[in-house]
């Protein structure tokens, strides 16, 4: 049973229907607005999302940087000490997991509770925003 621990949280509007998206990793839209990673891997992660929006509606997110342990879906097994990123994919639906970070990613955080496999949860230690993994 992953845990959490919540630092500071902040409130977006969903760009999109986030209903099914409830702790995946969002990103923030030159619109002021959170959704999926879009784009590609690379990716410049806000926090991860605390509820579950639909599309206009009030998204929490618990943001990097804060401190905080917050829950967090998995692409994979994942090892408590592991760094971890945003997945990207082309299927956006599936994206917004935590993977172990690769050298071109921006790292959410610190896995302190491991996930088993694909789509357990997990827990992570928000890290801050600074360099590349």
């Amino acid at each position: 049973m992953a845990i959490e621990l919540l630092g500071s949280k902040m409130s977006f509007l969903a760009a999109a229907d986030l209903s099914d998206y409830q702790y995946r990793v969002v990103c923030l839209g030159s619109d002021g607005t959170v959704n999926l990673p879009q784009t590609a891997v690379t990716a410049i992660p806000i926090g991860i999302l605390q509820n579950a929006p639909a599309a206009g509606e009030e998204a929490v997110v618990a943001l990097l940087g804060c401190g905080g342990v917050s829950k967090a879906h998995a692409n994979a097994a994942l090892a408590n000490s592991a760094i971890v990123a945003l997945e990207w994919v082309d299927d956006v639906g599936d994206s917004g997991k935590v993977k172990a970070a690769a050298a071109t990613q921006y790292p959410v955080g610190i896995v302190v509770f491991p996930s088993a496999a694909e789509d357990d949860l997990c827990s992570v230690l928000l890290a801050p925003l600074t360099v590349k993994a």
